[in-house]
């Protein structure tokens, strides 16, 4: 990280801010293991996700970086007779208004007006989707702009442990039939390392969010 003074492996002293940098791995599975197996011997005062994502809306741009506003958990639920999933609201697993749920889904309360980077809604799944008949499916029901593999496990984590946070997501791909040649992760990549570092070095609004620990509002 250029200006930033490297204090040991993966941690970080950029200005007033130490930064340490964790790699969670892909997934639900493996987010949620890495949050919490770091948070048995850190607590940090706030976080960002950092990651690359598909776009299911198609009014939004490959290579753009977006704050995660929101996250729901697809396919967790039942499969019914006709192949539709009764997700775990309907199912009665859990209300979809009591916290951290609202209208079922999660909501980041930290996002502030001092990030110039757009917003978009998130879902996360245990795959990425590539079969037209699912995406259509998806479409008709509750669902978020960006689909991930991690989201929704980094906004429970942080909502459940009360830490202040962030989440960001490059676009590399639609979500459509599969076909990998349409891809662009390099891109996806490189946009999001030096979009999130342009953030940290712009701080005054990180100064701001961790000294209230609490939300900013837009």
């Amino acid at each position: 990280m250029k200006n930033a003074i490297n204090h040991a492996p993966g941690l970080f002293q950029l200005n007033n801010i130490e930064i340490e940098i964790l790699i969670s791995g892909i997934g639900i599975l493996n987010t949620t293991y890495s949050l919490l197996d770091y948070l048995t011997a850190h607590k940090p005062d706030a976080w960002i996700q950092a990651g690359i994502g598909g776009a299911f809306d198609r009014s939004l741009e490959i290579g753009e970086v977006y704050v995660i506003e929101s996250e729901l958990l697809l396919d967790f639920g039942a499969q019914d007779k006709d192949g539709s999933i009764v997700n775990q609201f309907e199912l009665g697993w859990a209300n979809a208004d009591e916290f951290p749920f609202s209208d079922g889904k999660m909501l980041c309360p930290y996002i502030s007006s001092e990030i110039s980077i757009p917003f978009a809604s998130g879902m996360t799944s245990i795959h990425s989707h590539g079969f037209q008949e699912t995406i259509d499916r998806i479409d008709k029901g509750l669902h978020g702009q960006v689909e991930s593999m991690e989201g929704a496990a980094f906004f429970y984590v942080s909502l459940m442990k009360n830490i202040p946070f962030l989440s960001l997501r490059s676009i590399s791909n639609f979500v459509e039939s599969r076909d990998t040649s349409k891809w662009n992760i390099p891109l996806a990549i490189n946009i999001i390392n030096a979009k999130l570092i342009t953030l940290l070095k712009e701080n005054s609004w990180l100064d701001n969010w961790v000294s209230k620990k609490g939300p900013l509002g837009y």
